[in-house]
């Protein structure tokens, strides 16, 4: 689609960025989803998701009616939204955990050297990789501590997130990073986790178990043994400052394994 040309699509969500909780705040998230024909990965944005009414709030694999335009942006897959164009047309809970898999599979490089080399070649910019399972390690560090390239496309993706019109009220910036170190097809690699969900997950159980130490112990159990048994792969994506640099935008889980449905879809045909 050429730049500047509006068309209304329907697109099932794959990761948004979550917005803080707090009523003071305004926010926008960049979204990134699969078109209802399955055939394109696609970057959405900016959308003020707090502002959207409540029945167009959408979650996770919901189908969701929006006008787009494609970017300026260089990158393929972006693409600017009409915020009001936005309808919730169905509820992703109404999936099966098969059909939300047999949603994103077909966008699984093989792995993350892949996707870079693909990220040369055609500029492709999102993709979805499956660490090696036995390789992942969940790190939790004070955000200050972080390495220095994490911080810097950290700040970068809050700045983004917090952009609005005037008067714009500072979010709380994460005291904590999280990170996974993996192994991808046996290639070492450190990423940290540039998503809302973790720090969302993070405040949940700081509110509900009072202490930070307790949040982050939660943490560990989490997503350090919990979700890796569930088929963890990662949704990666670059940044328009960093066309080349994948980070990792979203998590995808499922008790299913995606590589078993898709031998069962060649079986079944």
């Amino acid at each position: 689609m050429s730049e500047g040309k509006h068309v209304k699509r329907r697109i099932r969500i794959l990761v948004k960025a979550f917005p803080q909780p707090s009523t003071k705040h305004e926010e926008t998230v960049c979204c990134a989803g699969i078109t209802e024909d399955g055939k394109e990965l696609l970057r959405l944005f900016p959308i003020r998701y707090r502002r959207l009414d409540k029945e167009d709030q959408f979650d996770r694999f919901d189908l969701v009616e929006m006008t787009i335009t494609k970017a300026s942006d260089p990158r393929p897959e972006s693409y600017r939204v009409d915020e009001g164009s936005i309808h919730t047309v169905e509820p992703g809970k109404k999936l099966s955990d098969e059909a939300k898999v047999r949603l994103w599979t077909p966008f699984i490089a093989p792995s993350l050297k892949d996707l870079m080399a693909q990220n040369v070649d055609n500029d492709r910019s999102l993709g979805i990789i499956k660490p090696d399972p036995s390789s992942l390690k969940f790190v939790i560090k004070e955000a200050a501590q972080s390495e220095q390239d994490d911080q810097e496309v950290a700040e970068m993706v809050f700045e983004q997130a917090s952009l609005l019109e005037d008067p714009l009220k500072p979010l709380e910036k994460p005291k904590y990073s999280f990170s996974y170190h993996y192994t991808c097809a046996g290639h070492p690699h450190k990423h940290q986790i540039h998503d809302w969900e973790v720090q969302a997950a993070f405040n949940h159980y700081k509110r509900r178990y009072k202490t930070e130490e307790k949040a982050l112990e939660m943490m560990q159990q989490e997503y350090g043994h919990n979700i890796p048994q569930h088929n963890l792969h990662f949704i990666m994506g670059t940044m328009a400052s960093h066309p080349r640099t994948f980070i990792v935008i979203g998590l995808l889980r499922s008790p299913l394994d995606p590589e078993e449905v898709s031998k069962q879809g060649a079986l079944d045909l």
